[in-house]
């Protein structure tokens, strides 16, 4: 055999190698992460609503320092309506929160959402704050 015909069979050794594993690595990435803000799923929002009935809880103000790996990690600002003496009247407060995403899960489509966040509040916090330290956001809907 000639140099030249090794060199264009080992040129198409390489091409054809490089070919099946690019195709194996795109056929194996996962989607990227997101996570459910009621009916929609998004990457790193701003806002997130925690109470998709009434719209009265909220995460908001989100800064991102992390996001896509098996944790996502937030700092932004808790807010509730009050609904005292009922929701209509109620007032908004506000508390400062770090936020930790976690338990991903995949949904219909192929996509891939965190399940779990877990609120940490820096400053003071909501009388009965354990009560919303933990929430499941799921699949949005």
């Amino acid at each position: 055999m000639s140099v030249r015909v090794c060199r264009l069979l080992a040129s198409a050794v390489v091409t054809v190698l490089v070919l099946a594993a690019a195709a194996t690595m795109s056929a194996s990435a996962a989607p990227p992460l997101k996570i459910t803000n009621c009916f929609r799923a998004s990457t790193r929002p701003k806002l997130i609503t925690l109470t998709c009935g009434d719209g009265n809880t909220v995460l908001k103000g989100l800064s991102w320092s992390s996001f896509g790996g098996s944790t996502a990690r937030a700092s932004g600002t808790f807010e509730m309506n009050t609904c005292e003496p009922n929701c209509a009247q109620g007032k908004d407060v506000s508390y400062p929160v770090t936020v930790k995403a976690t338990s991903p899960r995949k949904c219909k489509g192929g996509l891939r959402v965190y399940n779990m966040i877990t609120l940490q509040f820096t400053g003071r916090s909501p009388s009965g704050s354990n009560d919303f330290k933990h929430w499941t956001l799921g699949c949005p809907t």
